[in-house]
């Protein structure tokens, strides 16, 4: 998507989920979901909030917020696919979501750790807070470029041709996120055939 549109102010995602938030309302959600449509839908959200991310415009006066929330109550589609986000774009971080009530979203569970400013997305119960239980996590992108570390064995062959040395950085810049960018004007030559 970032591809054909991109530089949004803000973006709102509000990403298909198992709907394990609304089991209240829609008892088949119990019995209607395998775990082949956990994994599935796990990695269509890590696929979505990457695009949201990369369609955002981080010099945008206004803007540059992604909103991630989902009706499930699984750490697997929330703080998990939130973890991901920060680890594949380091252009973004988490800030407060503004809502003063909901509990902390998890650093920790079960073994996983997650990165601490995920402490600043929400979770909402439905047993606590008498809602459908859902999750909202804010990003704030601070900047177009993505930081990607070369790896060793790409950082060796690109010294090895001259163009990049070992233990450097490339920056990728997703089409459509606001970005400027220079381009050259290619000069075309003439075909030598007649028209």
């Amino acid at each position: 998507f970032p591809k054909i549109m991109g530089g949004f102010d803000r973006v709102l995602l509000d990403a298909p989920c198992s709907g394990t938030g609304v089991i209240s309302k829609d008892a088949s959600v119990k019995t209607n979901k395998s775990d082949d449509d956990f994994r599935m839908l796990t990695h269509l959200q890590k696929e979505l909030v990457l695009s949201a991310i990369d369609s955002a415009n981080a010099a945008s006066p206004t803007g540059g917020f992604i909103v991630y929330s989902t009706c499930s109550v699984t750490v697997e589609e929330d703080e998990a696919v939130v973890n991901y986000a920060l680890r594949k774009r380091p252009n973004v971080r988490l800030v407060s979501t503004g809502l003063d009530f909901g509990r902390p979203g998890f650093t920790s569970f079960r073994g996983k750790d997650f990165h601490s400013s995920l402490a600043l997305t929400r979770r909402f119960f439905p047993h606590t807070h008498n809602m459908d239980g859902f999750f909202v996590a804010k990003f704030q992108k601070i900047s177009n470029k993505i930081q990607v570390p070369e790896r060793s064995s790409s950082a060796a062959a690109a010294a090895a041709a001259g163009t990049a040395t070992a233990g450097t950085a490339r920056f990728i810049v997703p089409a459509g996120s606001g970005a400027l960018l220079k381009r050259k004007k290619r000069k075309t030559k003439p075909s030598g055939g007649a028209t």
